[in-house]
């Protein structure tokens, strides 16, 4: 940046001398002089910039090269400038005759700058094989050069255009030179066009590779796309700078803009007219016409070999749900209904996922970024959701050890009733009057749990109680013969009926029989029932609460007998006699 700054400037330095070093035209100008005057320096500044030029090509050394090349403008805008001071007085003349030398001088500038321009084409291309060639750090230095033949160039080319100009303007016919001057212009632009397309696909080939690489290794390939860029970025500069040119001169200018726009991205960048914009709207859908055509066969087989794969993860899926479910109903493998049912669910999806990763990886999908994503997306939700992870933690906990199973009665969580359904978040419970809890799997892990009916018989703890008036023996022989009887009580373990407790109101009898779990509590209403019922029939007792009252009367003393009382009124109101003023005897 700051050499293209230091070429600018002197290029205003150079101008602001020549204009000092330019005399007045004194009132008797001879022009016929001044014209053989400036055609001489015209010729003289040709044969030294040419013998510039040579030196230019033999020298190594880039810090020669740019003094070389300042050399070479200096002189170029030395001559230049008094070439124009010429000019502006033979436009003061306004003379046909004085015109005509202004025109000669004209065309030999103009061959000038046209020999200029061919070095300088030439010596371009040659920048451009030797920053091909040049170390990393040197590139950079070859690159600054190159941008000042860029400015060089498209100075030269605007002069010519200027000069034209002037002639047409005195009424010279200069179809020839425009036609030669728009080919030059063409031919300059096709060049920039063509490395421009060239560093633009160069880039993204480097993109592309770098994406492949590992961390590691991505340094080069970086250095590599930003020196690729630099030369993106500066091609697309003086190809906009030319658009001005070929603008001016009426040249087609819409396929450039468009090129401007796909190697850029930025469509502000290359629309300069309403044309412009139709061209690049245009070459987009053609574009997009063109790749969909060419790809298209590409996309559908992608397309067949995305779902076959995935039909294929599919039906792997269900043989894998059906291989774990015969193993784990299996009556050897003695797994729970929530373990078989996690294993199932968890085999077949966890199938249908890699099968999935398997198809995008097949059809050209980069894994890597979607990967690298749900790992951080998992940390992430681990923080967001972190209840949801405990209660699936307890899940995974109570899946391991088991506590209960699918249609167990269980007590956890602060909720009684049946095991309905679990996952791994949480447990259905559906109570016995039919209310349905669905409980965090994290407060009945961390909570007592009771499971009911886990084992297979139970123990029926009854107590009955009768009056002290009865007789035990009596009592014991009903209650075993009401347990002895009843269908559903066990005959071993064998049941319990022992007289257990003397209340404050009745004896207590304990009854204890051993049961199915499924007969429990038919067991308990019908002994209970018919308990009631075979008590009454034998004149048992089933006492209420009672409590003895014992009173105990006490005499009074003997009353004094009753004398007369007589009432006097004194100052303070009515008094017993015999009492003092304040009432005390």
């Amino acid at each position: 940046m700051w050499r293209s700054v230091l070429f600018a400037l002197s290029f205003f330095c150079v101008a602001a001398t020549a204009e000092e070093a330019a005399p007045a035209a004194p009132p008797s100008y001879d022009f016929a002089a001044e014209r053989a005057a400036v055609l001489a320096d015209i010729e003289s500044t040709s044969k030294r910039v040419d013998r510039i030029e040579a030196n230019w090509k033999k020298t190594e050394s880039e810090m020669g090269r740019d003094l070389l090349q300042q050399q070479v403008v200096a002189d170029t805008l030395s001559m230049s400038r008094r070439v124009d001071a010429f000019l502006d007085e033979v436009n003061k003349a306004n003379i046909p005759e004085v015109q005509k030398d202004g025109v000669a001088v004209l065309r030999a500038e103009n061959e000038f700058l046209q020999s200029r321009l061919e070095l300088a084409a030439s010596d371009l291309r040659s920048l451009y094989e030797l920053y091909e060639q040049a170390q990393p750090d040197k590139q950079l230095l070859v690159l600054l050069n190159i941008n000042d033949f860029y400015s060089y160039m498209n100075w030269l080319l605007g002069e010519r255009q200027q000069n034209l100009a002037m002639m047409a303007g005195w009424g010279v016919d200069i179809k020839a030179e425009r036609r030669k001057l728009n080919r030059e212009i063409t031919r300059y632009a096709e060049f920039m066009a063509s490395y421009l397309r060239a560093s633009a696909r160069q880039k993204e080939l480097l993109k592309l590779e770098l994406k492949t690489l590992p961390a590691d290794a991505r340094s080069a390939f970086e250095s590599q796309v930003a020196t690729q860029d630099r030369l993106v970025k500066s091609a697309v500069g003086n190809l906009k700078e030319l658009l001005v040119l070929m603008e001016a001169q009426q040249l087609p200018v819409e396929q450039y803009n468009e090129l401007i726009f796909k190697a850029t991205g930025n469509l502000a960048e290359a629309v300069v007219s309403v044309g412009a914009m139709r061209t690049v709207l245009i070459g987009m859908w053609e574009d997009a016409g063109n790749w969909f055509k060419t790809n298209i066969g590409g996309i559908l087989s992608r397309i067949v070999l995305f779902f076959a794969l995935m039909g294929a993860a599919v039906l792997l899926g269900r043989l894998v749900r059906r291989g774990i479910s015969r193993a784990v109903t299996h009556k050897k493998a003695r797994f729970s209904a929530l373990v078989q049912d996690f294993f199932i669910t968890i085999g077949g999806n966890l199938v249908v996922v890699i099968g999935l990763l398997f198809a995008l990886a097949q059809v050209g999908w980069d894994l890597t970024p979607v990967l690298t994503g749900l790992g951080v997306a998992g940390i992430v939700i681990g923080f967001a959701l972190q209840d949801t992870l405990s209660n699936f933690a307890s899940g995974m906990m109570i899946l391991i050890y088991r506590p209960f199973d699918v249609g167990d009665y269980i007590e956890a969580g602060g909720v009684a009733g049946k095991v309905g359904k679990m996952s791994l978040v949480n447990t259905t419970i559906r109570t016995f009057d039919n209310q349905v809890f669905m409980v965090p799997n994290a407060k009945i892990w961390g909570e007592t749990i009771k499971n009911i009916t886990s084992e297979r018989i139970r123990r029926v703890d009854m107590v009955f109680g009768v009056a002290y008036t009865d007789n035990v023996e009596q009592v014991e022989e009903i209650l075993n013969e009401i347990v002895t009887h009843h269908p559903s009580v066990l005959k071993a373990p064998e049941h319990v009926i022992r007289l257990h407790v003397l209340n404050e109101s009745s004896v207590d009898f304990i009854v204890r029989p051993w049961v199915k779990t499924d007969d429990y509590w038919d067991v308990y209403w019908d002994i209970t029932r018919e308990v009631k019922v075979r008590f009454d029939r034998e004149g048992i007792t089933i006492p209420f609460p009672q409590r003895e009252l014992h009173v105990h009367t006490i005499t009074p003393p003997p009353t004094l007998p009753e004398e007369p009382v007589s009432l006097q009124r004194s100052d303070t109101g009515l008094r017993a006699a015999g009492e003092g003023e304040d009432g005390l005897p």
